[in-house]
């Protein structure tokens, strides 16, 4: 009898180890999600986002355990009508620092007031520093929508 219990008892507590471990390794790889990308290499940032079956553009879209601040980034770059994917192809170093910016920015309440309430996208240039690197990503998705097209 104290052997059946004994046995259970392991048994019991390896499960649990178990989900222990399958939990610390689900924050650990999560993890560079919910802080800036400046943080973390593009190694550690392309495992924890192969391990969520993520890709690099879909960090600037809103999903659950993704940073506050790139959900508001995700907002914005919805609002400046942003190829996501094209974007990251083409200016990964640019919105990895942005990304920065984006987490240290002193308007973050008149950011949320902006995409709460709906006003215009010509407001969020005035204060918001990532405004010019949109519109700059915005410039270049048309020149090679425009190249792309045949005459």
């Amino acid at each position: 009898m104290f052997t059946t219990m004994l046995t259970r008892l392991t048994r019991r507590t390896a499960r649990y180890w178990r989900r222990m471990e399958v939990a610390a390794v689900r924050f650990h790889t999560a993890k560079p999600l919910r802080r800036r990308l400046s943080r973390s290499t593009d190694e550690q940032l392309d495992r924890a986002l192969s391990a969520a079956e993520l890709r690099r553009s879909d960090l600037f879209t809103v999903f659950k355990g993704n940073a506050r601040h790139r959900k508001r980034m995700a907002a914005m770059m919805t609002r400046f009508r942003l190829n996501r994917q094209r974007a990251t192809q083409a200016f990964w170093p640019e919105l990895r620092e942005a990304d920065s910016i984006c987490a240290d920015c002193p308007h973050v309440r008149r950011c949320i007031r902006l995409l709460e309430w709906g006003i215009g996208d010509t407001t969020a240039r005035v204060f918001c520093p990532n405004a010019q690197l949109y519109d700059r990503i915005n410039r270049a998705g048309r020149a090679a929508d425009s190249t792309d097209q045949p005459q």
